[in-house]
């Protein structure tokens, strides 16, 4: 018997300034050495910042925006990916003013390290 495990991911923003949805951990699928998620921004808005001890890579699926990573300001859209370091700050702006920007996000250790974080 092979058993499926099925989650709904995130594909639009709904009448709030962003929606995010964890792809791992899924207790019910698998336990990667990684976590997982698919964020989408309304037009014109943005995440809060965020910084931890793990490296992080997005691929933007939908839009257009900047991502702004240890104070560097860089344009991405659709088809692109971007590698983030562990402990830079880091956030996503949708620089579109009618569409949503979407993207989904893979990090690794799946759990923060504490002992190993720099304070910048």
């Amino acid at each position: 018997m092979v058993v499926i495990a099925r989650k709904r991911l995130v594909t639009e923003s709904p009448n709030e300034r962003f929606a995010e949805g964890y792809v791992f951990p899924w207790p019910e699928a698998a336990t990667p050495p990684f976590g997982a998620m698919t964020c989408c921004i309304s037009p014109g808005e943005k995440c809060e910042p965020d910084q931890h001890n793990q490296d992080e890579i997005a691929f933007i699926y939908r839009g257009q925006g900047q991502i702004i990573a240890g104070g560097e300001v860089w344009q991405v859209r659709e088809g692109d990916a971007v590698f983030i370091p562990r402990n830079v700050e880091h956030t996503f702006n949708n620089t579109d003013p009618e569409g949503d920007f979407a993207f989904f996000s893979v990090w690794w250790p799946s759990v923060e390290p504490q002992d190993a974080v720099e304070e910048g």
